[in-house]
């Protein structure tokens, strides 16, 4: 064998280096430290045995196998089923890592972000439409990720989503909804009209669809079928929900409080709105959570117990301070005595108005598409006597809920008490097309030049 010269680089025989470098990554792997495994979340305090034994099932199982997607997307589950949202977001958060290719853990966050996070709901939700593609969850999300961003005013985006879902017969009516407005965005009203048409079959959009219809037949002049699209809507039955096979799962997870939220929901369609409210009074109090709280609070309003409803609403938004329902909700049961009181008496109630003003934009700092918050904020301060400020939360309640009555009036007002009344006019005739047989805003259109 010929011996280099001194200072002559050595070849090494590639046999030999790749063993020596298989060495070093089995080494670099050996002492290489391990990702830390996540504790699976546990809320602070479960006071409903059901839902504690249904939890401590799932954790037990992810702390079994903490590499388990599967595990952590069923903990994420329960908890989603039953109240517990951030704590279901850290979980469908570990099963995503694990398992990016199952739609249903960013669709599980998605869903949870539509509420509490607004401003990361369509990264999510494309995530999830992406990973379901040939997924039996699949259409449900890219529905979901079609209407959000409808809501948005996203309407190009939305609707080739829509229209990918329209032919699949557990999906068409829902698609045809969307693809109606997504018509009506870009002004082709023919093509809304065919698309409603089809949506006002479905249980679930019918008083929507047939609401749209009407708006249609008056622009177009005929009235007499307004007026028919107007009485079917009013005698339209109360809707179900939506075919979504994740959501179906989560529901069958729901335990403890949920019996009582079905007997509840059969009550109030009874217009048994006080025996409701009791009810779902003594499941939250048995089992406290900030949104079964809630839900018993805005039931007491519905039946016009105030004194019993702000108290409970008091507890729930202060239970979950980043809950933008709650925050809603409180807003309202301060806003509705208030609202009487100040029909009695002019220039009363301003601590209780001041009060829902900080609720209301609360509600929509975590939801920045809360239409109704931005309704009861805006209202409010037009009741303090702040008429200009009142401007603002309305226009931005007007471009989250284009569709919504209230708003489209409230706007109207304030624009015509601060001089406005050329861009009041647009708002009221607005107004008027959404709800032909409200008077109010025939009566404020004359007086607008």
């Amino acid at each position: 064998m010929t011996t280099p010269a001194p200072g002559t680089p050595r070849r090494v025989r590639p046999a030999v280096a790749v063993a020596a470098l298989v060495g070093v990554v089995a080494a670099g792997w050996w002492f290489w430290p391990a990702r830390p495994r996540p504790e699976p979340p546990l809320p602070a305090d479960i006071p409903d045995p059901e839902v504690r034994a249904a939890v401590d099932d799932a954790r037990g199982k992810v702390l079994a196998g903490r590499r388990s997607a599967e595990a952590w997307g069923r903990l994420g589950m329960v908890y989603l089923a039953n109240g517990f949202e951030p704590e279901a977001d850290r979980s469908f958060e570990e099963a995503a890592r694990l398992d990016p290719a199952d739609p249903r853990w960013p669709y599980g966050r998605g869903r949870i972000a539509l509420l509490r996070n607004p401003d990361t709901v369509l990264d999510l939700l494309r995530q999830a439409a992406d990973a379901g593609t040939g997924s039996v969850y699949g259409p449900a999300i890219r529905l979901q990720l079609a209407e959000t961003l409808l809501e948005r005013g996203q309407a190009a985006e939305a609707e080739p989503l829509f229209q990918a879902e329209a032919g699949k017969p557990e999906y068409r009516h829902r698609a045809a909804y969307g693809l109606g407005l997504a018509a009506l965005a870009r002004g082709d009203r023919a093509a809304a009209a065919r698309h409603l048409a089809l949506a006002r079959e479905k249980r679930v959009v019918r008083p929507q669809a047939l609401a749209q219809l009407a708006a249609l037949a008056r622009d177009s002049g005929d009235a007499a079928a307004a007026a028919r699209y107007e009485q079917e809507a009013a005698e339209a039955p109360l809707a179900g929900r939506w075919q979504d096979p994740f959501l179906n799962e989560v529901a069958d997870l729901q335990v403890g409080r949920v019996g009582f939220r079905e007997r509840a929901e059969g009550l109030t369609a009874a217009g048994r709105h006080a025996e409701a409210a009791d009810l779902m009074l003594r499941a939250a109090r048995a089992r406290p959570t900030a949104r079964g709280l809630t839900e018993a609070g805005f039931l007491l309003l519905r039946a016009g117990d105030f004194d019993r409803a702000l108290p409970v609403l008091r507890e729930a938004a202060a239970m979950d301070p980043n809950d933008p329902v709650a925050q809603y909700n409180l807003a309202l049961g301060v806003f509705m005595p208030a609202e009487r009181e100040v029909a009695r008496a002019p220039g009363a109630a301003r601590d209780r108005f001041e009060e829902v003003v900080r609720y209301a934009s609360r509600a929509t700092q975590l939801k920045p598409d809360y239409g109704m918050a931005y309704l009861l904020w805006g209202v409010s301060l037009k009741l303090l006597g702040r008429t200009a400020e009142a401007v603002d939360p309305l226009r931005r309640g007007v471009a989250a809920k284009p569709e919504e009555f209230e708003l489209q009036y409230a706007l109207a007002e304030v624009l015509a008490a601060t001089g406005a009344g050329a861009e009041a006019r647009q708002y009221a005739e607005n107004a008027r097309r959404l709800d032909p047989n409200d008077p109010r805003p025939s009566r404020l259109l004359p007086t607008l030049p």
